[in-house]
This record gives C-alpha cells, sequence and structure tokens, in this order.
C-alpha cells in the first residue's frame, strides 16, 4: 500500500474505490476520524458501515458511549454513504437530526448509513446505531448539500 497524503487527496474518488483498506488508511489521518478509533467496515453504492470500539476516549462518566461520539460516527458514515453517490464534488453536512434510543455501553458499535435520496445537490441518508447486541441505540436522518464546482478543502 502506498503511503498517500490526506492533504489534496480527493476523499470521493477514493470512497468509490470501494477498497475499504485504503479508504481507512487515508481516514486514520483526519485527526477526529483517528481519535475516535472509527473505521469503515463495509462501503458500496447508496451505502457505508463503520465500527466504533468501546474505548474511554469516548466515553461519558458512568462508562456509556458519550453522544458527541455517537453524533461524530453517524456524520462520517452518513458522510461516506453520501461520497458514494457523488459525482466527484465537495459536500458539507447541512442538517443531522438524532434520536437517541438507548444508552450505549456494549462496544464495539456499528454504525450503517444508507442513502435514501441523491439528488443534484442534496442527498438524504438514513444513518442507524447499533451495539455488539444489535440493540438499536440512535436513529438518524441526515442531509448533506454537494458543493457544486466549489471545494471547501484548501
Amino acid at each position: 500500500m502506498t503511503d498517500e497524503s490526506i492533504q489534496g487527496y480527493n476523499k470521493i474518488e477514493l470512497v468509490k474505490t470501494f477498497d475499504v483498506d485504503r479508504i481507512n488508511n487515508i481516514l486514520s489521518r483526519e485527526n477526529l476520524f483517528s481519535y475516535l478509533g472509527l473505521r469503515v467496515v463495509k462501503i458500496d453504492k447508496g451505502y457505508a458501515e463503520t465500527v466504533l470500539n468501546y474505548s474511554e476516549n469516548v466515553l461519558r462518566i458512568g462508562g456509556v458511549l458519550h453522544g458527541g461520539a455517537i453524533m461524530s460516527a453517524i456524520d462520517y458514515t452518513g458522510g461516506l454513504a453520501t461520497m458514494t453517490v457523488n459525482d466527484g464534488d465537495d459536500q458539507v453536512t447541512q442538517e443531522l437530526k438524532i434520536n437517541f434510543l438507548e444508552p450505549m455501553k456494549d462496544g464495539p458499535f456499528r454504525c450503517v448509513g444508507k442513502v435514501i435520496r441523491a439528488g443534484k445537490t442534496v442527498v438524504v441518508v438514513e444513518i442507524e446505531f447499533y451495539d455488539k447486541n444489535n440493540v438499536l441505540g440512535a436513529k438518524a436522518l441526515g442531509t448533506w448539500y454537494i458543493l457544486r464546482g466549489r471545494n471547501v478543502s484548501k
């Protein structure tokens, strides 16, 4: 595997290779992705699945997974699913609505994102967050805005 820099790398084209190892190699260099310990386990057109390990870094008092860690995993997973249907333009999260359903204590945790509508400028994704026993802990609906002809990365 080559040592690819994340700076200036087109993540959308990377994701469209559906090469999980290569995607993880690049995304592991993003500070938040790395800090969370998030990793991609499956990716396909309109679909992304990630795993978040149970670790002290992502817990709140009481040993429960912090809601911010869940939100970040959901945002990453929904964004990855969006990249699989995006035609190459940059994208940003426009809206993310999450219902927290159960406290999450039993990891590793699994996050699944499925594109339910892909338009020219807006992609809508449904994301679910599960514990190791397949208990649904959070359900989200997210909207990603496709920045036609613009690049927010420098």
